[in-house]
């Protein structure tokens, strides 16, 4: 199955793991987690799956489809919510 890893280095991840954990509680989209635990997140985005974990100053995060148009496009998405929340700490995320 395709992959896309990221990070975003940040002193707050474990708090965005939260946020998040919250946001995607309301389902927004037809998302929703399949798993949530302290410092990490797994959601089912409807077309591929989206692991965020918290690790020690570091978001790490994790983007798998089975269709590699698919996992362009959800981690697209991914970037921009993530960015969107971090704003204020200029959160950028990096692909690898």
């Amino acid at each position: 199955m395709p992959v896309m890893e990221g990070y975003a280095d940040t002193e707050r991840a474990a708090r965005y793991v939260e946020r998040l954990g919250g946001h995607f509680g309301h389902q927004p989209g037809g998302m929703k987690v399949l798993s949530k635990a302290p410092g990490e997140l797994v959601v089912d985005l409807g077309g591929a799956t989206w692991t965020l974990r918290a690790v020690q100053t570091r978001l790490e995060l994790r983007v798998e489809a089975e269709d590699p148009g698919v996992l362009r496009q959800f981690s697209a998405r991914v970037t921009e919510r993530i960015e969107k929340l971090g704003r204020r700490d200029n959160l950028k995320i990096h692909w690898q």
